[in-house]
């Protein structure tokens, strides 16, 4: 049972993703998180809620964490057609992804009624100007080879790092904005201490 602003807290590890290997996907450009601490968070939150979340093992069965920046929707139904996934990457890398600076903000939750049942989704909601800017170029580099610019919109982006869920995930297409002003859980309170603290 969570009780009124049960704080979770999150070290300054966090911020600290500049030795994280920037790897490619397929279908998704992200940027990889140091997972340790999202994982104990992950058990954290496991205990206030009284449940044990599932989490993505798709990329690695042992977990991991990161901000998409660019979809798998964005990527194949709208720059697929102008740039490929490696062009994509190079553009993160010229801009230092794994060096991005990020803010973490808060605890947010989205719930969804699946097969009758209440599922739920729990995220830290982030937000970087160092990915907007990224976002921001390819949304540039799209238009100049002649794409759509209605077609992809840089600024809407919802940066967050998922921590776990009931049954799945849960995405804007399931109704869930993954931002403070659609998705903040005012159930918890997100503590950032200092790393050295936990030494």
């Amino acid at each position: 049972m969570v009780s009124a602003q049960t704080e979770l807290t999150l070290p300054t590890a966090i911020y600290q993703n500049q030795d994280e290997v920037f790897y490619s996907h397929d279908n998704a450009m992200v940027m990889n998180i140091t997972y340790t601490p999202i994982k104990k968070l992950r058990q954290k939150l496991n205990q206030a809620l009284g449940k044990d979340l599932d989490y993505f093992k798709d990329w690695n069965e042992n977990g991991e964490a990161h901000i998409s920046v660019v979809t798998p929707n964005e990527y194949f139904n709208v720059l697929k057609s102008k740039l490929s996934m490696r062009e994509i990457e190079a553009i993160a890398e010229r801009y230092e992804i794994q060096s991005s600076k990020i803010n973490a903000l808060g605890i947010g939750s989205g719930k969804v009624s699946l097969d009758g049942k209440d599922e739920e989704t729990f995220f830290v909601i982030v937000d970087s100007a160092d990915l907007r800017l990224i976002r921001q170029m390819i949304f540039y580099e799209f238009t100049r080879r002649g794409g759509d610019r209605s077609a992809f919109d840089p600024t809407w982006f919802f940066p967050h790092i998922t921590i776990g869920y009931t049954k799945r995930d849960l995405h804007e297409a399931d109704g869930i904005i993954k931002n403070l002003k659609y998705s903040f859980d005012k159930r918890f309170r997100l503590k950032i201490i200092s790393s050295e603290k936990l030494k």
